[in-house]
């Protein structure tokens, strides 16, 4: 690609677009006559590629972490997000299990992930631990890179120019939120509707208060450790 070609992919409505594309390529990417399904590889690839390429981001020193307000931000945001998306959790369990649906998978997010686990163990001869061991890398290792880079680092940055700060955050943490129930898609046709639902508003939730965390911090590093930390939690 050309410099002209750079300076395409970081206009705003590209930007939205090649983030459209990417979400209609992980959907398809979880459907399971894909070889690889459940697990979206072009789709992780190109998540860290086209922000990388474009150099869609800001990172600056590591030493940055280490002042005052930087640090207030980091600590700030962490609990806020772990307080609140904890307390969204149990307040959905709470309900679900007022409606004596806390065991139905269709309802239940950890029951669904569960029948994903199950599935892609039986797609690939593979045990169901050896299943979520690779989810867990994902989620662990990927995630917290590859999703920061492309729906704060990219989206939200190049939004935000145009936009402001709260259009920007809206959107990137849309499709941050869409992006995630594309996973049980591997499910057809039992696809967990409510639980997927959930899962969306969870991450929509999450994506905004971190996208915050590196509007205040001015630094991906932020984000990324909160999220990495915060899926430690989850898991």
């Amino acid at each position: 690609m050309t410099m002209n070609d750079k300076s395409t992919l970081i206009r705003p409505s590209v930007v939205v677009l090649v983030v459209v594309l990417l979400t209609i390529l992980v959907a398809v990417e979880s459907l399971y006559p894909i070889p690889w399904a459940p697990y979206f590889i072009i789709y992780a690839f190109l998540a860290i590629f086209i922000p990388l390429y474009t150099k869609s981001y800001k990172f600056g020193s590591v030493r940055l972490l280490a002042e005052k307000n930087v640090l207030k931000v980091f600590i700030i945001f962490l609990i806020l997000t772990i307080v609140i998306l904890n307390a969204m959790e149990y307040m959905y369990l709470f309900i679900l299990s007022q409606l004596d649906l806390a065991s139905n998978s269709m309802y239940n997010l950890n029951l669904a992930l569960d029948d994903l686990a199950l599935l892609a163990a039986k797609k690939f001869g593979i045990s169901v631990d050896v299943a979520i061991l690779i989810y867990a890398i994902y989620v662990l290792i990927w995630a917290p890179i590859g999703e920061e880079l492309l729906y704060r680092g990219y989206m939200y940055s190049r939004l935000r120019e145009k936009y402001g700060v709260i259009t920007a955050n809206l959107v990137s943490s849309f499709f941050f939120g869409i992006r995630h129930a594309t996973h049980f898609l591997f499910l057809l046709p039992n696809y967990p509707l409510v639980a997927a639902m959930y899962w969306v508003i969870h991450a929509f939730v999450f994506g905004v208060l971190i996208a915050y965390a590196y509007e205040k911090s001015e630094t991906l590093y932020v984000p990324m450790i909160i999220h990495f930390l915060f899926n430690i939690v989850s898991i």
